[in-house]
């Protein structure tokens, strides 16, 4: 799940379980892509990642998402996303919460694909548009002297933001130094990962580490450390 978009990362989560328990399926784990772009590739989405290689592992037969937009927000990303899915197996399917199953691609029958992917472009149109229309009114003020605003601070790995500023979580510091540490002493990105999983400390979008997660969080880490 991506939250980028009106609908927040629990609300699509919600809408995913109740849409699960309703049609008689069990869900087995919840993956997040938190503060991470939808337009980024499947290698750079820890979340994705993380659930299609539950499918790839056989731990799953299935992914619901909220809306296929929140699958991805590149046509291309979701159109890769479902190709590794439907390439696992007969038996694997995707589902959206608000529409139901995602149908596989036809031979017999083009259409199907046509119009899905007619509706990814069109809601990739939208978003464009709508940024386009923010840096325009941007530009404007900008143009008049007024002021554009700064950047928001965002909740990340190791700190949650209060009155505006950046204050540092004890718990996933601790982590942190951890990472560090293990660096530090030569061990890779995919020994510290399952060295965390092993203990089961959760990653910070709530499912399991990945390499890719440990070297984003230090790489933030490394460049920007916020103050307290």
């Amino acid at each position: 799940m991506n939250g980028a978009g009106g609908d927040s990362l629990d609300a699509q989560a919600d809408a995913c379980r109740a849409w699960a328990q309703a049609n008689g399926h069990d869900v087995v784990s919840v993956h997040r892509d938190e503060a991470v772009s939808g337009g980024l590739p499947v290698q750079d989405r820890p979340g994705l990642l993380a659930a299609l290689m539950a499918l790839d592992a056989d731990a799953a037969d299935g992914l619901i998402v909220h809306r296929l937009d929140r699958l991805a927000r590149e046509l291309h990303v979701q159109e890769a996303a479902l190709a590794h899915a439907w390439t696992i197996g007969a038996s694997v399917a995707v589902y959206e919460a608000v529409e139901g199953e995602v149908k596989r691609d036809d031979p017999n029958d083009p259409h199907r694909r046509f119009l899905r992917q007619v509706l990814g472009a069109a809601a990739e149109l939208e978003r464009g548009l709508i940024r386009a229309r923010l840096h325009g009114g941007r530009r404007r003020k900008s143009a008049r002297g007024e002021w554009v605003g700064g950047h928001r601070l965002h909740r990340r790995f190791g700190y949650e933001v209060v009155n505006g500023a950046f204050v540092a979580v004890a718990r996933e510091q601790a982590i942190i130094a951890r990472l560090k540490a293990g660096r530090e002493a030569g061990q890779s990105y995919r020994a510290i990962a399952a060295e965390l999983n092993t203990a089961g400390i959760a990653a910070p979008a709530g499912s399991a580490w990945l390499p890719a997660t440990i070297q984003r969080v230090l790489k933030r880490e490394a460049l920007h450390t916020p103050t307290q």
